[in-house]
């Protein structure tokens, strides 16, 4: 029973499951980001500038419908490039991952706070700590993955391991810069989530 037991925690197990829960959880993410929308009606007749108005009331919403969703694309694509490498999985990495999952499926809810009270401290540090949570444990992924090539290939070369965890540290990164500059201006902590497909296009040349 013992030499059994040993046996199943060294099995080494299939990533598919993985990579489909995770497309899963980040479609579904994606798509609650768009419910934080909502119109208020207009009180009265309905005109062409009572309904620009309500539109443009709008606005804060939709800019941090777009970080969060530049976001989350940066992370699937990411994932799917790590799995590109990773042949096999264990149980560390499957709760790992599902570490991750945790705040990505918190993404739609902290966009949605900081949509609704954007010039409160307490509402950008939200967003922030949750796109640092999930940067990190998306990190740790990795280099819990390659570390003396653990889950991937053995011929895979150290410089293509250094470049991906320097990918990951991304987010993590612009967390860390957003929650300093949170604490004196919430909005412009929020809005350098903006620069990240400008760093991610950098690091990739």
């Amino acid at each position: 029973m013992g030499l059994l037991s040993e046996r199943s925690l060294k099995l080494e197990l299939s990533t598919s499951r993985i990579e489909a829960l995770t497309d899963g959880v980040f479609a579904i993410a994606m798509t609650l980001l768009v419910l934080n929308f909502d119109i208020t009606e207009p009180k009265g007749d309905i005109t062409h500038e009572k309904l620009v108005d309500a539109l443009h009331s709008l606005w804060p919403y939709f800019s941090h419908y777009v970080q969060s969703f530049i976001i989350l694309a940066v992370f699937w694509t990411k994932h799917h490039q790590q799995f590109h490498f990773i042949r096999r999985s264990d149980r560390t990495l499957l709760w790992i991952n599902l570490g991750f999952l945790l705040f990505v499926c918190l993404i739609p809810f902290s966009t949605s706070v900081v949509g609704d009270y954007g010039g409160l401290r307490i509402s950008a540090l939200l967003f922030e700590l949750n796109m640092l949570l999930a940067g990190s444990f998306f990190w740790f992924h990795w280099r819990y993955a390659t570390h003396e090539h653990r889950l991937v290939d053995k011929e895979l070369k150290p410089e293509i391991i250094r470049a991906y965890s320097h990918f990951m540290l991304v987010v993590p990164a612009f967390s860390i810069a957003a929650i300093a500059l949170s604490i004196f201006h919430p909005r412009w902590g929020t809005n350098i989530y903006f620069l990240i497909p400008f760093a991610v296009y950098f690091l990739r040349r």
